[in-house]
């Protein structure tokens, strides 16, 4: 914050101590697009290491079971992965920053406590092996939000019957933003504000460039600031294009500034007499401007 002379700042999913990769953060007014970026598909690569698995599912815990050495056919391993394919539930781990009564469980766990957790529904959308060389499975994995890939490489070895740990994990996107787009904090400290912004700094409107858009005119702009309902209709008889809106959409300004974010509903089947869209979030005007309201 010190660096980018902001005043508040506000990521979108942290990274465990070992963990290695990109970190999205919001700056000022753009830490209101934490709840919407907190959404979206994450991609890692990653190193899964057979044979042994530790009390916190990586390469920082302590052994606890050493199968070593692991003679599994690449085809097993190869049906492994297709199995943990698609929706999966997974048990959190207890080191994590999940509460418990309050309480963090990696807390509990430090003194050798175990709490019961329910197992949660995510998503591992996909989930291919870059290459074998035992007992290292060297692999990418694109999940939703939620996602333990330590418990993804633990549940993995016990599905294989040989357990395993996590050795490596890197981040390489979240939702839009890509490894390859970013900048280290070393080299934040070196670079000058102006450059920072020219470079890794995005609108709101651009940190949200998943998301379907419309663009309205300033009439309705000028109604969607003041908070009020849009109908079928009046966005019809300003021949507003509607192209396939369902879900999450962006509504920009004709400048192209974010005015809000809205739940549309299916073009297709519209009462003209009902709101086209429920909104989810309004940006204030006097925010669209300068560095306040953006995403790094």
């Amino acid at each position: 914050m010190k660096i980018l002379k902001v005043r508040k700042a506000g990521h979108t999913g942290t990274l465990d101590p070992f963990a290695q990769g990109i970190l999205v953060v919001c700056l000022n007014a753009g830490t209101k697009l934490v709840p919407f970026l907190v959404e979206e598909d994450k991609e890692y690569q990653a190193i899964l290491h057979l044979g042994i698995e530790t009390d916190t599912q990586d390469i920082t815990g302590r052994i606890i079971k050493d199968n070593r050495p692991v003679r599994i056919a690449n085809t097993q391993i190869g049906q492994a992965f297709e199995r943990f394919q698609g929706k999966i539930m997974q048990v959190p781990p207890m080191y994590s920053a999940l509460k418990y009564n309050g309480v963090p469980l990696y807390q509990l766990a430090r003194k050798g406590k175990e709490i019961e957790r329910a197992p949660r529904e995510v998503e591992i959308k996909e989930l291919s092996i870059v290459k074998i060389d035992s007992p290292r499975v060297f692999f990418r994995v694109v999940c939703s939000k939620g996602t333990y890939i330590r418990t993804l490489a633990n549940d993995l070895g016990k599905y294989l019957g040989c357990g395993a740990f996590l050795e490596k994990l890197n981040r390489t996107r979240s939702g839009s933003f890509q490894l390859e787009d970013s900048v280290t904090l070393e080299n934040l400290e070196k670079t000058s504000l102006n450059e920072v912004e020219n470079k890794w700094i995005f609108s709101p409107s651009r940190a949200l460039s998943s998301l379907q858009e419309i663009t309205v005119d300033e009439e309705i702009s000028r109604k969607l600031y003041q908070g009020k309902k849009i109908s079928s209709s009046e966005l019809k008889g300003k021949n507003q294009i509607f192209l396939n809106l369902n879900g999450k959409i962006k509504i920009l300004n004709p400048q192209g500034d974010l005015i809000a974010i809205a739940e549309a509903k299916d073009h297709r089947i519209l009462d003209l007499g009902q709101p086209v869209w429920k909104l989810l979030r309004v940006f204030n005007r006097e925010r669209q401007e300068g560095p306040d309201g953006k995403t790094g």
